[in-house]
């Protein structure tokens, strides 16, 4: 029993060096480990912060060298007298009545259609020729012809579009013709009726060196044939990247107006039998 014993304590104590061993290698496997984690955090965090600075040094360079850009607002400046001068969105706002209108009698403008005349074709009463627009947060000066066509003399205005922008071409001319005492002095440059036929129109007005023209083009760009395998009801096509071949008539005007918005909704576009 005694040698047994011994025999036990020998093992016992060869097992406790063993596990001390053990434990000793454990703290030194810990710490080396700890050391190593803690020397990767500091470098993580030393490329982060290089990092963060090369970008915000790019940030700053950039809107050093580049402008910032602002949203484009629709803005027109209205010159009310010599020294004061109102910022005007003139789209915002409402009709509202104004007895001293109209401004001039279509039945009386020889560039004003027939077909567009009420007054002619029938129409009783006038309350519809008595309203002006009106911004909501400005005045737009009543139009003054003689300074008016001070300010066009030697200029040419363009109009572009379908019946729309014929009809504001008309109602131009006859605006401007009221401040002409010899209206002889307008006339149509090639000696034309005003008709939607004609692709283009052009007046006169021979006192102040002023052309008020007009060209009809619905969509501003060139219209083209329909594909050859395309479905039978593809009748035409329009080609986005060319503009119509009277483009370049449009070049040396001093004013271009024009529109085509309505003429890209899915009823014009697929269906062409309506008259324009």
């Amino acid at each position: 029993m005694l040698g047994n014993f011994e025999v036990e304590q020998c093992s016992f104590s060869k097992l406790r060096q063993f596990h001390e061993r053990v434990l000793s290698f454990s703290d030194r496997f810990v710490k080396i480990h700890c050391k190593h984690c803690v020397s990767e955090s500091i470098s993580a965090l030393i490329v982060i912060g290089l990092f963060l600075s090369f970008l915000l040094a790019m940030v700053c360079t950039y809107f050093h060298v580049f402008p910032i850009y602002q949203p484009a607002v629709r803005t027109y400046t209205v010159h009310e007298s010599d020294d004061l001068v109102a910022k005007c969105n003139v789209f915002y706002g409402k009709w509202i009545p104004d007895e001293s209108y109209p401004l001039y009698n279509a039945s009386q403008c020889p560039f004003a259609e027939r077909g567009f005349d009420c007054v002619v074709n029938g129409r009783r009463d006038r309350g519809y020729q008595k309203w002006r627009w009106q911004p909501k947060n400005c005045e737009i000066p009543r139009f003054n012809v003689q300074e008016i066509l001070g300010k066009l003399h030697g200029k040419r205005i363009v109009f572009v579009g379908d019946s729309l922008s014929r009809t504001q071409w008309e109602s131009m001319i006859c605006l401007l013709m009221q401040g002409v005492q010899d209206k002889r002095n307008v006339y149509e440059i090639n000696g034309n009726k005003i008709t939607k036929r004609i692709r283009f129109l052009g007046v006169y007005f021979s006192s102040y060196n002023l052309r008020v023209d007009f060209y009809r083009s619905v969509f501003l760009v060139q219209p083209g044939s329909a594909p050859r395998h395309a479905p039978k009801r593809v009748k035409s096509t329009v080609k986005l990247d060319k503009l119509d071949d009277m483009s370049k008539e449009w070049i040396d005007s001093d004013f271009l107006i024009f529109n085509s918005g309505h003429w890209w909704t899915p009823t014009k576009l697929f269906d062409m039998q309506v008259d324009h």
